[in-house]
Formats: C-alpha cells, structure tokens, sequence
C-alpha cells in the first residue's frame, strides 16, 4: 500500500479510463551486439472490458496487436494473421505488456498473494523484497518478486524467475509528468545461479504518457 501511494495512489490509477505512451526496447546478445530494436505505441482503455493495442514498425511492415471483446488479433499491413502460433505470440506480448503497465497498482487483489521475503541489499542499502503469487500458478509460471525502496517505497527493481533463465530488471527513472509515477527508463540483466549479472539483456525507455480520465 505504501508503494502504491508512492507511485501515485489507487484512486488516482482507477480514475484512468485510457493510458496511452511510446516505449523503445532494445535487445542486446551477450556480446553486447544488439539482436533488434523496436519503438512501440501502447494504448489501453479500462472499464468494464479492456480494450488495448500495440503498434511498431518491422523491416517496412506496420504491426498492430489489438485485444478486444476478450479476443487477440493481429495485423501486418493489411493482412490478418490466423496462424494459431503466431496469435499466441501476440496475446503473449500484449498480456506482458499490461502486466508491466499495471504495476504496483494491480498488486492488491484477492487472486494474489504477497509474500515478505529476505531483504535484498542494492548498493550497500537494503530493500524489501516482495514475492508474488497468483492463484492458478505452477511450477512453470514466472515468479515475480518486487524490490522497493525503504525510505521512498518506490519499486526499484524486479527480480523474474522464468523456466530457463532468471532475469533482474532496474527501474533507472520515473516520468512523473501526471499524478502517478511510471516507468521512464529500466534495464534488464540476466543473472547466473549465484545471482550475479551476466550481461544487459534489454533496454527499455517509455515516453510521451497520455492520460484520460
């Protein structure tokens, strides 16, 4: 709760009716080459029914992932994508991108469970780490733990548990140009068994925040 009036208060995320922003990823290989680099436009309208897109540029081709009507499409150009491979990519990639977007603000809900783990030490500072649990989760759902800041309760980082590789992602800046406190700039290591850093995976810088309430 202190983490959420942090970043803005949970009046203030409810109030928004649409949340729109650009977001730069960039995807590094551990040589430190980069593997690709998007610029994507993320819109999502709340209410009863979530309507969301994301729109990027590839290689000359227009991209579109919509969620609508509780229903994933994609386009490339004009085209409507129906391999069931590809759909299942794209729904991947808008529920990841929701996820993000809605936190710490989403994180208080009966279907979750917040579990107080070992402080985890940043710099020679100790932070609170926060384990997350979702009801429905198995042995092969991704484990999110959430690292935030004891003085300012901002969350500073992430650490991400995943099948076959873990990742830690630092929330560098914020953009506070509204009312609530978003993600401006992060960078995502991977990390080996002892949990130390390996290499930069990705990248990521958000801009251009637009709200209506």
């Amino acid at each position: 709760e202190r983490s959420i009036n942090a970043h803005g208060e949970l009046q203030n995320w409810k109030n928004i009716k649409q949340l729109s922003f650009d977001k730069e990823t960039t995807l590094f290989l551990e040589d430190g080459s980069v593997e690709l680099k998007t610029d994507q436009f993320q819109l999502f309208q709340f209410g009863e029914k979530l309507f969301g897109k994301i729109e990027w540029e590839n290689n000359g081709n227009d991209i579109q992932i919509t969620y609508e009507n509780n229903k994933i499409s994609k386009k490339i150009n004009d085209s409507i994508i129906t391999t069931e491979e590809e759909l299942k990519k794209a729904e991947n990639s808008f529920w990841a991108a929701h996820y993000v977007v809605c936190k710490p603000f989403d994180l208080i809900a009966d279907h979750i469970q917040l579990i107080l783990a070992e402080d985890i030490e940043i710099e020679g500072k100790s932070h609170y780490q926060i384990q997350v649990k979702y009801d429905g989760d198995t042995v092969d759902s991704d484990s999110w733990s959430y690292i935030i800041d004891k003085e300012t309760f901002k969350v500073v980082a992430n650490k991400v548990v995943l099948t076959d590789h873990t990742s830690w992602v630092e929330n560098l800046t914020y953009d506070s140009s509204s009312d609530l406190l978003f993600n401006a700039h992060r960078k995502s290591y991977r990390l080996n068994e002892k949990g130390e850093k390996t290499y930069l995976r990705a990248e990521y810088f958000y801009s251009n925040y637009n709200i209506e309430k």
